[in-house]
């Protein structure tokens, strides 16, 4: 626990916040960043914008690799980073049907 003037400090930015009536705002972010740019609550809106740009979850993330580590495997190790890179970006447009699939055949019979 922090004591002294700052944490007093922090915890009355805290207690100003919860005493206002609810509202809804439509950006969270935008509404506290502006509260830490006019210095009404700079260590609460620090806070607050630290959590909120927190992404929400790492299963892209996860499955990037995942997809990643199938495409080099033991065999496919000497895989170049632009092949590596093409590969799981059109396989991953692949798996999201943004590629037509009979533009394709017709461009590989070209």
């Amino acid at each position: 626990q922090k004591h002294g003037p700052a944490a007093s400090q922090t915890r009355d930015q805290l207690e100003a916040y919860l005493a206002q009536e609810t509202f809804n705002c439509g950006d969270p972010i935008r509404w506290w960043h502006e509260k830490l740019v006019s210095n009404q609550w700079p260590e609460l809106a620090q806070m607050a914008l630290d959590y909120l740009s927190v992404p929400a979850t790492s299963v892209d993330v996860e499955r990037a690799f995942s997809y990643g580590q199938q495409t080099v495997s033991l065999y496919r190790h000497s895989l170049s980073s632009e092949t590596i890179r093409a590969s799981i970006v059109f396989g991953n447009r692949c798996k999201e049907s943004l590629v037509d699939d009979c533009e394709l055949v017709e461009l590989l019979q070209e």
